[in-house]
């Protein structure tokens, strides 16, 4: 599995906003591709204080995979994100590779 992670730092003013959009917009939309299985909202504990942060796990079964959405949808979600939020949301992205998961 290859997890496609955002990381993005939310003004306070348009958490509650950006955190809906992206469950009943931006998230339905990146499944709607069919390039991700899952998709994961985690909000980061952090003991400084800063603006609300967020890791956005999009889960795809192989690198063809998210290859294929980086080439193909990427930059259109990612300008419907900046359009609607514009520098109120500040991202990056890295790509994980699970390894091995242990129970």
């Amino acid at each position: 599995m290859i997890i496609y992670n955002v990381t993005s730092q939310v003004a306070p003013e348009v958490q509650e906003n950006w955190l809906e959009w992206m469950q009943t917009h931006h998230i339905p939309k990146a499944l709607d591709t069919l390039y991700f299985e899952e998709v994961t909202i985690l909000k980061v504990g952090m003991d400084q204080p800063t603006d609300p942060t967020y890791a956005v796990q999009y889960k795809a079964s192989s690198r063809r995979h998210l290859q294929d959405y980086l080439d193909t949808e990427a930059a259109l979600l990612k300008q419907e994100i900046h359009e609607k939020f514009g520098e109120q949301v500040l991202s990056f992205e890295t790509q994980l590779e699970l390894v091995s998961n242990q129970s």
